[in-house]
């Protein structure tokens, strides 16, 4: 039975290497998209074996598919911000071909799919993120994915990079200021030392994320380290990033969602810019600040800055 499953698969290797040979590009796509729904775990060991002469192919021919835009955020709720107001907006626009989403959930959803792999480590991740990524935007080809993420972004000495720019469309990074951040971790946890952990992970421990008997390793790392990877000049041009900040979206909330409207237009899609459906979201979802009434000591700022001044700087955060 093995030798004909390895003849089949032979078979499928020389027919992408004879299509991508002759520049038939298209059809690498609808090829390796129909391999997907009938065999994922042949179409990630294909991806294994092409995806470095993919990366390097320049024609604006679609191969692998780029229908992801990524929700960063630190602290996950606040992806909550910008997802819901999308999936308002896009739903008031007839834009119908959308999926509001977890990333995580769509990992374990697409390895699974791969592999029986019920503990997914950070070194599976670092060297085959770039394979999941493609599968999942072969089994939802027609969907635009918006994915709230907290893993940082992470390169490779191979640039198999947490995500590429043919399969990610485009992404958002909401910030907040470090202070306000901490703050939350401090009322979560009603403790300094256990705030100051899951700020700066001092420990160095991932998150982890279960679903349906799966753990999944998120390596989100601390403020600085996951802000500074999302925001870093090279990644937000080369993957048409924006970086939002929270306090925007309290000061001006109407310019904050036009810019989330403008940057998804400016990435391709066809979504009108309008106003007054802004106004009529801000209507029935106004936002507040609901600042926490906690105090930071002086010697806690001082650790604070110590950890996050070079980077809060770039944005005008006063850290005194």
């Amino acid at each position: 039975m093995k030798i004909i499953q390895n003849i089949k698969f032979q078979y499928k290797i020389k027919l992408i290497e004879d299509l991508l040979q002759n520049s038939k590009y298209s059809e690498v796509n609808l090829t390796l998209s129909s391999i997907t729904k009938k065999n994922p775990t042949d179409s990630y060991n294909l991806l294994k074996n092409f995806i470095q002469k993919i990366l390097n192919i320049t024609s604006e021919e679609k191969i692998l598919n780029d229908n992801l835009v990524f929700i960063n955020s630190f602290e996950q709720s606040d992806t909550e911000i910008i997802t819901k107001f999308i999936d308002f907006y896009l739903n008031k626009v007839n834009f119908s071909n959308y999926e509001i989403s977890d990333y995580n959930k769509e990992l374990v959803f697409t390895i699974n799919k791969i592999k029986n792999e019920k503990n997914i480590t950070a070194d599976d991740l670092f060297q085959n993120t770039l394979f999941y990524q493609a599968i999942l935007t072969y089994l939802k080809s027609e969907t635009v994915q918006f994915l709230n993420n907290q893993h940082a972004f992470f390169s490779t000495p191979t640039d198999l990079n947490f995500t590429n720019t043919r399969i990610t469309r485009c992404y958002f990074l909401l910030i907040d200021h470090p202070y306000t951040s901490y703050k939350t971790y401090k009322n979560k946890f009603k403790s300094k030392d256990l705030a100051m952990n899951a700020f700066l992970n001092s420990d160095n421990k991932p998150l982890e994320y279960n679903l349906e008997n799966s753990m999944l390793t998120v390596t989100r790392k601390n403020w600085a380290v996951y802000n500074n990877s999302w925001s870093d000049p090279n990644v937000a041009n080369t993957l048409r990033g924006v970086i939002l900040k929270k306090t925007d979206y309290f000061d001006d909330p109407d310019e904050f969602f036009a810019s989330v409207v403008l940057h998804l237009r400016q990435s391709g899609y066809d979504i009108p810019l309008n106003y007054s459906l802004i106004s009529e979201y801000l209507s029935s979802d106004v936002p507040h600040r609901g600042d926490i009434d906690i105090k930071i000591s002086n010697n806690e700022k001082k650790i604070l800055r110590r950890e996050v001044e070079s980077f809060s700087d770039q944005f005008g955060y006063d850290l005194s």
